[in-house]
Formats: structure tokens, sequence, C-alpha cells
């Protein structure tokens, strides 16, 4: 009766490089603050990590998303 639609799955790019330069600002800005050092080795955790994903050629995987409408409960 009714059939299932199939909607072709999006292609998920993120710009490793725009996050890359983001999070680089952010520890400039964390260097002059010694207090927030936690904060700092995370980001440059989050740093090497993108290096990681650049250097091993690994494909980014999109996440399954399903597209959802709201529809009121009177209709």
């Amino acid at each position: 009766m009714f059939k299932r639609f199939q909607r072709r799955q999006r292609v998920q790019h993120i710009d490793l490089a725009s996050v890359r330069d983001t999070l680089l600002y952010i520890e400039s800005d964390l260097v002059a603050a010694p207090e927030l050092h936690r904060i700092a080795d995370a980001v440059r955790s989050a740093l090497a990590e993108i290096d990681r994903i650049e250097l091993s050629n690994e494909t980014l995987k999109a996440p399954q998303i399903t597209a959802a409408r709201f529809v009121p409960a009177t209709l």
C-alpha cells in the first residue's frame, strides 16, 4: 500500500582546515590565561586528533540523519 521513501544520504563535508584555524586562534588566546591550562590542553588534543585523521586519510562518515516534520495533533 505505502512505499517507503528512500532519501539519498547527503555527504557531510567538514572543513578540517577551518576547524584547525579556529582552534589555533582559541589556543593562542588561552596561552595568555594560565588558569585555563586544562582547556588549552584539550584544544591541543583536538588539534593532534585533526592531524592524526589527516595523516591517516580516514574517510569521515556522515551520521545517519532522519528527516522529521512537526505535525500538530489537531490534524
